[in-house]
């Protein structure tokens, strides 16, 4: 069973990451695009650079870094720990308790960026129901995971 919700979590996280990571390029592109557009009617870089647009679309590619961080290292951890390969339990437990650290993160992270940093602070809007639900789920099992973990060791 915990073999199965390590899996689990592995893909999920994947997910994850492999989605913000596309979302920053994307946006990163898309941010190239703008920046042309945007230079014709400012006259200097300072002031270009200190604009609302910018400063909201750096504040939101920033929030999607550190998820993009969060959920790769918990992609590690939960690789080490459901296959830890020939180093066996002492890997195990070491990444265990790091999981259930980086978890608990990532859940915070995740439930603060999805309802507040984004949709408040930046006006990026809401995500469907479908990125949450994997973004969130992704999360409490990584913290289920890690809990469980650390209580059977």
């Amino acid at each position: 069973m915990l073999w199965m919700l390590g899996t689990i979590s592995i893909i999920l996280n994947t997910l994850c990451t492999a989605g913000a990571g596309v979302g920053m390029v994307v946006g990163f592109v898309f941010f190239l695009i703008g920046f042309g557009g945007m230079k014709n009617r400012s006259h200097t870089l300072g002031s270009l650079l200190m604009s609302k647009d910018t400063l909201m679309i750096m504040g939101t590619m920033g929030v999607v870094l550190v998820y993009f961080l969060l959920s790769s290292w918990n992609l590690r951890m939960m690789g080490d720990t459901t296959f830890p390969g020939m180093l066996g339990s002492a890997i195990r437990d070491v990444s265990g308790r790091q999981l259930l650290n980086a978890g608990i993160l990532n859940a915070l992270w995740t439930t603060m960026s999805l309802y507040w940093l984004l949709p408040k602070v930046f006006n990026f809007g809401r995500l469907g129901l479908k990125v949450q639900l994997i973004a969130l789920s992704a999360a409490g099992i990584n913290v289920l995971y890690g809990i469980l973990n650390v209580v059977t060791t």
